[in-house]
């Protein structure tokens, strides 16, 4: 998972072409709703990626990486998108970390990362109608009939 999150945070800011010496990833997790206790963890693997990346000193030239947090309510698409276009529009994100629900993640992938070109990585989304074929979007989280079919 840690590896997939580095890679995930270079190639959120390559594709963003980012040439500042700070590069914002939006991290956007269920703070307030039904998987509010697992919101903390989902958000501090991210940015504990983030740190060993900024650790290591080899990230475009010495470019930091920082997070700006938003919380998806999990359940309700109107409020992930609202954030999730905020952190587009006015943070300057250069990639989203999220949503953690299929749902607030379906709604952030079609009405604001595709329409901006926005790369998102999702840790935990799994639903079947998840748009995954999205050139933009992927999930660390295996679908759960893969997961099936391996066992």
């Amino acid at each position: 998972m840690k590896k997939l999150l580095l890679a995930s945070a270079a190639s959120l800011a390559l594709a963003s072409m980012a040439t500042a010496q700070e590069v914002k990833i939006g991290t956007v997790v269920g703070f307030t709703g039904p998987l509010e206790s697992l919101a903390p963890d989902m958000a501090g693997g991210s940015e504990l990626a983030m740190s060993e990346v900024n650790a290591s000193g080899n990230f475009l030239n010495g470019a930091t990486v920082v997070s700006v947090r938003g919380d998806s309510t999990c359940i309700d698409a109107a409020a992930a998108t609202a954030v999730a276009e905020r952190l587009i529009t006015s943070d300057g994100v250069s990639g989203i970390v999220g949503g953690d629900c299929s749902g607030v993640t379906s709604a952030m992938l079609l009405n604001v990362a595709v329409p901006n070109g926005m790369v998102m990585v999702s840790p935990s989304a799994t639903s079947p109608g998840l748009p995954l074929s999205q050139t933009t979007a992927c999930s660390s989280a295996p679908h759960p009939l893969t997961r099936v079919r391996v066992l």
